[in-house]
């Protein structure tokens, strides 16, 4: 048994956040039904972001934030789709939803006007900037809430360089994975009350906790954006290779520095007056990081990875976003899998940031979201709606059954050049 397995989920949201925190609350068991308008959610025509495919049977940039769901289309501003909407409640445990409160209110969907039909729903909410102020009510995407208004983008680039290039859901996907954990424990909370409850998360305040580490820097007067010459210490910090390539070296236990300049070549360093002592290596940090450039510069980062690896002084080679889908120990771990589509259409999926011994991360479902309403006549059926009397609402484009797969970790295409690989 999943964890979540017998959970009803009816998911009204759109975009990133909504989508991916269902997505995950689907592959933990829970049965989610994703109710969009009759055009659909608006990521369905955003493939375009991450340079995916999009065609009539393939989308994987809609389908990384919506797989393993149910798909109803029906229309809210209608007396027809709010009763069927109602009748979804009826039988769910939680409702998810990042519209905004006057919308909810307008459809009669906000937690003051469901509680009391339905004591014991979970009302989840995604915000932009929260349920109280002056800015509760503007419109929130990661790139402005999340990046922007917490210092994230303006702080982070290395000084001088101009505001961090942002990619994408790195706020939606942290919002997410912050209400799965409140749903969560609102569902445990409900198995003591029977009462449900209302939890939220906005955007701002992932950001905030996110970067709580920054925001103690900033408030205790560090200047920011810093370049690499004003790190904490030059064991902790970026160098490149001869290569172009960078890795990270983090040898920030300084009992390990002497150690370091061993195996570098340089043991001198270690017994240096600017440098022999804890508080003499952070204060000359910035001479000694130019040192470290001109040592690591003489060879590719490949050099430095094998010895820092023979002798486990903590590092990592700076990877790729290209790198990742073929990281071996990413595939062992089931982290990102391969999906083919009927159609031909490659992609690579990632899998929900949390591992259980009742999931077995190799099989996964793979169910994509295919046509707008795919699973509409099949839900309302279910709901005592017979096909010559239903609320209105599309009806799937195509009558292809969906793509399911079981998510082997090397599964449709290995990495160029791989040979064959058989699953774990």
């Amino acid at each position: 048994m999943k964890p979540l397995e017998g959970i009803k989920v009816v998911e009204l949201s759109t975009m990133l956040a909504g989508p991916m925190c269902a997505r995950v609350l689907a592959e933990w068991g829970a049965d989610v039904i994703k109710v969009e308008t009759l055009n659909g959610d608006a990521w369905r025509k955003q493939a375009g972001t991450t340079l995916s495919p999009c065609t009539p049977d393939a989308n994987p940039n809609f389908d990384m934030q919506n797989l393993n769901k149910r798909f109803v289309s029906l229309n809210l501003r209608t007396e027809g789709g709010q009763e069927a909407m109602m009748k979804l409640l009826e039988g769910a445990d939680v409702l998810l939803t990042n519209f905004r409160e006057q919308a909810l209110e307008g459809m009669g969907l906000s937690y003051e006007q469901l509680k009391g039909r339905f004591p014991r729903l979970i009302h989840a909410a995604v915000l932009g900037y929260g349920s109280e102020g002056p800015d509760k009510d503007r419109p929130g995407y990661d790139y402005t809430t999340f990046f922007s208004r917490t210092g994230l983008m303006a702080d982070l680039p290395p000084a001088g360089g101009g505001p961090l290039v942002p990619i994408g859901g790195i706020g939606d996907h942290s919002v997410a994975v912050a209400l799965v954990g409140g749903i969560c424990a609102a569902l445990y909370r409900r198995t003591v009350t029977d009462t449900g409850d209302k939890v939220d998360v906005s955007l701002y305040q992932s950001g905030i906790f996110i970067l709580s580490t920054g925001i103690l820097n900033g408030f205790n007067g560090r200047v920011l954006p810093r370049t690499r010459l004003d790190c904490g210490h030059a064991g902790s910090n970026t160098y490149q290779g001869s290569d172009g390539e960078w890795f990270y070296l983090a040898c920030i236990d300084y009992r390990r520095f002497p150690e370091l300049c061993q195996l570098i070549g340089h043991p001198e360093l270690a017994e240096d007056p600017k440098y022999s002592t804890n508080t003499a290596y952070y204060a000359n940090r910035t001479e000694l990081t130019k040192i470290f450039d001109e040592i690591f510069n003489k060879q590719p980062v490949s050099y430095w990875n094998e010895l820092f690896n023979e002798h486990d002084m903590p590092h990592e080679v700076l990877r790729h976003f290209k790198d990742v889908p073929y990281d071996l120990q990413a595939q062992v771990n089931h982290y990102t899998y391969f999906h083919e589509y009927p159609d031909g259409t490659k992609t690579v999926f990632t899998n929900g940031p949390v591992h259980f011994a009742s999931v077995d991360p190799a099989n996964i479902p793979c169910r994509v979201s295919g046509a707008i309403g795919r699973d509409t006549a099949q839900v309302l059926e279910a709901l005592g709606y017979s096909s010559e009397k239903s609320p209105p609402c599309t009806k799937p484009r195509r009558s292809d059954k969906p793509s399911i797969s079981n998510s082997p970790f090397f599964s449709a295409f290995p990495p160029p050049g791989a040979g064959a690989q058989k699953k774990a």
